[in-house]
């Protein structure tokens, strides 16, 4: 199956709200996810949103 990432995803689906996306602390603006660089703005379609804290 083929990783299927896009640079601007629906507000919602973003990685910066995915379970996986780890911000990098130099640029809030990218991050890694799976030991991939990917964009906070972008998406793919493992996205699972973050569980909710209480």
């Amino acid at each position: 199956m083929d990783f299927i990432y896009q640079k601007q995803a629906e507000k919602g689906k973003q990685c910066q709200e995915c379970q996986g996306f780890v911000v990098k602390p130099d640029n809030v603006a990218e991050g890694l996810c799976n030991g991939k660089d990917v964009l906070a703005e972008g998406g793919c379609m493992f996205f699972k949103p973050k569980e909710e804290q209480q």
